[in-house]
């Protein structure tokens, strides 16, 4: 596993700003990272919009929005996106718990860039 240290580097510029966490904005985000998200994105947004249909509340939607919101800010930024799938590689193949302990770690401080930048 390679041991580069996360940063939140002012180098890596992102793809495009954070767009709004509506349903289109973040359809066409994710659209532009990953054809094949876009059709999970389809997807789950059928299942989240018949949820809030079926149950009169509104938290499936805002689920749905808030966790397309971080998958586009993970990937959004290319060095992101890069270590997130080394990382996650890492813990595929990690040849012991502790080396996929700390590639899970580092995963996790991803996903709190990623939440914070969503929260703002």
């Amino acid at each position: 596993m390679s041991t580069h240290p996360i940063e939140d580097s002012d180098r890596d510029e992102p793809l495009f700003p954070m767009p709004p966490l509506t349903e289109q904005a973040l359809r066409v985000a994710v659209r532009s990272l990953d054809l094949s998200a876009a059709v999970r994105f389809e997807e789950e947004f059928h299942r989240a919009w018949q949820e809030a249909v079926q149950t009169d509340s509104t938290v499936p939607m805002h689920t749905f929005l808030h966790r397309w919101g971080v998958f586009v800010a993970l990937r959004r930024y290319p060095e992101r996106a890069r270590r997130l799938h080394e990382l996650e590689a890492a813990v595929a193949e990690a040849p012991s718990i502790e080396d996929a302990r700390r590639a899970s770690a580092e995963i996790g401080k991803l996903l709190d860039a990623a939440r914070r930048e969503v929260a703002a």
